[in-house]
């Protein structure tokens, strides 16, 4: 008996002293191997106009002939997009003056759609959504509608906001979407919202109550860009 105790015991002592030996174990040399790569820029963007009653592709926004009253096209715009900047956004807008025009005939704000006539103008005003979705017809008091900023906005004077162009877009007041390379955010009406097909819906509103008896035309921008 006493020897198989003498022989557990050295066998419980050389476990210990293992166990002691293999954490006291250290690193003798040390080598590694660098890693690298590049990450080439991507985007794309697909704007395509389609009709509200069929989801038909067509060539334009047409809003027709119209009375004067506030007027939804008949018409929504389906963009596809995708960047793998860090962060990205997409803008609305129009360009109908290669310059600032004259203020006297034009005002300060010129974005939506112009006539033939200088000085007349159609505001216009838009919603972003995911899918397709219902809106009202005509734009209700303008409620959750943005107006178009234009390229050319100044900012009007006396006025506690600044409405440039410059400002706008800054500020983001052109933003119709954002996000990074794995995700897509559509500022809709009532906020910014989540979107997993890269894929968004834009409606656009002429504001015809106090327009001039005119032909009125414009080409609505959409740009990608990152900061």
């Amino acid at each position: 008996m006493e020897r198989r105790t003498i022989w557990l015991t050295g066998m419980l002592i050389l476990v210990l002293l293992l166990g002691v030996g293999i954490s006291l174990a250290g690193v003798d040399r040390t080598a590694g191997v660098s890693a690298t790569a590049t990450v080439g820029s991507s985007t794309s963007l697909s704007v395509q106009a389609k009709n509200i009653s069929n989801n038909a592709s067509v060539s334009s926004i047409s809003f027709g002939v119209v009375s004067a009253t506030n007027k939804l096209a008949p018409q929504y715009v389906e963009i596809q997009v995708a960047s793998n900047f860090g962060s990205w956004e997409l803008e609305i807008y129009t360009d109908n003056f290669s310059s600032p025009p004259n203020t006297n005939i034009w005002g300060y704000q010129y974005g939506g759609m112009t006539g033939n006539t200088a000085g007349n103008r159609v505001p216009m005003v838009w919603q972003a959504y995911r899918t397709t979705t219902s809106v009202s017809d005509p734009p209700v008091n303008l409620s959750g509608w943005t107006y178009v900023k234009d390229q050319s906005d100044l900012d009007i004077p006396s006025t506690p906001a600044n409405e440039s162009w410059a400002t706008a877009h800054s500020d983001g007041y052109t933003n119709i979407a954002f996000g990074g390379p794995d995700y897509l955010m559509v500022v809709e009406p009532n906020g910014s919202v989540l979107d997993s097909d890269k894929t968004l819906m834009v409606y656009v509103g002429g504001l015809f109550g106090s327009a001039s008896a005119d032909s009125y035309s414009t080409t609505v921008g959409i740009d990608l860009y990152h900061e």
